[in-house]
């Protein structure tokens, strides 16, 4: 894994110009979950995508919980996630167009983040480990892989847990939510930014919550939204 500061360093170089711009980070860290979601989906049958997106903010603070379940860190996901520029080849087949940017938004963004992640081990049985940032003085991402252990579940899933306390930090989540602040505006934002994967996906499943109020977006319940008007050409 690469040293924090070098992380950091490419962290500020690739949003430094971003400015007030915080949806890059929900962008980001929600088309991880997209990705995984979708992937598994591929591998099994009656599998049921979901994603759970769980925001909370006031004047002191920003806590974004961002539950799926996909497949987890597996062994091949964490290579992916521990070196910034390895390339996943999963996405790449899929077409999804990775960007790579999902772990140098998290320290750019936020102050404090924590991965929960269950997964099935080489050896058939589920295993649990959590990944946190900052991990320590040197490192951004810590895999903490001596509390790999074994847990008694029939499927796998990731959690990520942001906080975000610090003016700067909380000043572009205000921002963003300043615009976004009503959960039927963040439901518009959420379905503008991701309407791709919403509209071709029967399965997929988004659950959207903004200081308890709670929205769910589906491709049959966005097609029964939308209003259509006949149109003739000339």
């Amino acid at each position: 894994m690469e040293q924090k500061s070098d992380v950091q360093y490419r962290a500020e170089k690739e949003y430094k110009n971003s400015r007030e711009k915080f949806y890059l980070l929900l962008r980001e860290i929600i088309s991880n979950s997209i990705h995984a979601v979708l992937i598994r989906q591929t591998k099994e049958h009656n599998y049921k995508p979901k994603i759970n997106l769980k925001v909370e903010i006031d004047d002191k603070h920003c806590d974004i919980k961002l539950t799926d379940n996909g497949e987890g860190f597996t062994k091949r996901n964490s290579e992916y996630f521990e070196k910034l520029d390895v390339r996943n080849k999963e996405k790449e087949e899929l077409n999804l167009h990775p960007l790579g940017q999902g772990r140098l938004a998290i320290i750019y963004f936020s102050d404090d983040a924590f991965y929960e992640t269950v997964y099935k081990g080489q050896d058939g049985k589920f295993k649990r480990r959590s990944i946190y940032y900052p991990f320590d003085t040197k490192k951004t991402f810590g895999f903490d892989l001596f509390g790999e252990e074994d847990v008694n579940t029939n499927d796998s899933y990731t959690i990520l847990s942001i906080k975000i306390n610090s003016q700067q930090k909380l000043s572009r989540a205000r921002t963003f939510f300043n615009k976004c602040g009503e959960i039927a505006l963040f439901k518009q934002w959420f379905i503008e930014t991701f309407f791709p994967f919403i509209i071709t996906n029967d399965e997929l499943e988004i659950s959207l919550s903004l200081n308890g109020l709670k929205e769910t977006i589906k491709k049959h319940s966005l097609e029964s939204e939308s209003d259509y008007e006949n149109f003739n050409l000339i």
